[in-house]
């Protein structure tokens, strides 16, 4: 799952400038995804437009934007930040940059300055789903489950149809009490209007209704793209892995893990994660 919502960044920065199995799985034969020609001319060109002298701020602030994500979607952190942190000299009050720049802030383990941003992000707009999402994680990380799940509780009510929104409440919820988070689990799993999606068979298989072997022969139906296949394949092994985590099995979580991040789907919650998750066990 992202972390941010791109359709949402884009509107909300526009309306800104103009105001201001018992086996392991074996990984699927998928390429990992690589920089593309066209990323490359994406930045070259968006690169080009900002060297003009004629450009207004309005015009240079949106291509700033532009390329940062380009930038965050390649996985080049250092320059999306940069490009972000430049958009708030313009205007310091965007709540979609301090949604990204906590998120940098969370992957490094930099959990305090996460929290700050999420909470600027929350004051900006308080109706800002994905900050609650971010700042639930954050929580998580940092062993105070009650408050995550108070964020992960209201970032599912935004979309109670979402799978991915539930899994994240069960793991946390997990932390508190691994009974009645079960229970909740299946409760909510009962409440989804489609059950046919890939990610809510992640969730039946932590219901015990479908086996591993199920669960990947179903997520490569209706596949229609490499990148397609390889955001449902982050997903999955990094859900994999944590269900494997629960269970004591250190080494099957670790494998499932590193399977997570070898799509290179860097701007999803399930590759920043799975990559702490294996820092994780190396210090362990």
């Amino acid at each position: 799952m992202r972390l941010f919502n791109l359709n949402m960044l884009s509107c909300m920065l526009a309306a800104l400038i103009l105001s201001g199995c018992s086996r392991l799985s074996q990984p699927l034969p998928v390429v990992p995804l690589q920089v593309s020609y066209d990323d490359e001319l994406k930045i070259a060109q968006i690169s080009q437009q900002l060297s003009r002298r004629d450009l207004d701020a309005a015009s240079k602030m949106q291509l700033i934007f532009e390329r940062g994500m380009v930038y965050d979607s390649l996985g080049f952190k250092a320059f999306a930040q940069s490009d972000f942190n430049h958009l708030l000299s313009f205007n310091p009050e965007i709540p979609d940059i301090y949604n990204l720049l906590g998120n940098y802030a969370l992957r490094d383990g930099d959990f305090d300055n996460a929290i700050m941003a999420f909470n600027t992000t929350l004051e900006l707009d308080p109706n800002y789903a994905f900050a609650y999402f971010n700042r639930a994680i954050t929580l998580y990380r940092t062993g105070h489950y009650q408050v995550a799940q108070l964020d992960a509780e209201k970032f599912y009510q935004y979309d109670v149809n979402e799978p991915i929104r539930i899994l994240w409440l069960y793991l946390i919820e997990k932390e508190l009490d691994t009974k009645t988070a079960l229970t909740q689990l299946k409760k909510r799993y009962d409440l989804l209007s489609d059950k046919s999606s890939y990610s809510s068979d992640i969730i039946a298989f932590y219901l015990g209704k479908m086996n591993e072997s199920k669960l990947m022969q179903n997520l490569q139906q209706g596949v229609e793209n490499d990148r397609q296949l390889a955001e449902r394949l982050c997903e999955a092994y990094f859900y994999l892995g944590k269900y494997y985590q629960s269970k004591g099995n250190n080494e099957r979580a670790k494998m499932l893990f590193k399977y997570a991040l070898a799509n290179n789907i860097y701007n999803f919650v399930e590759h920043q994660q799975a990559l702490y998750e294996i820092k994780l066990l190396d210090e362990k």
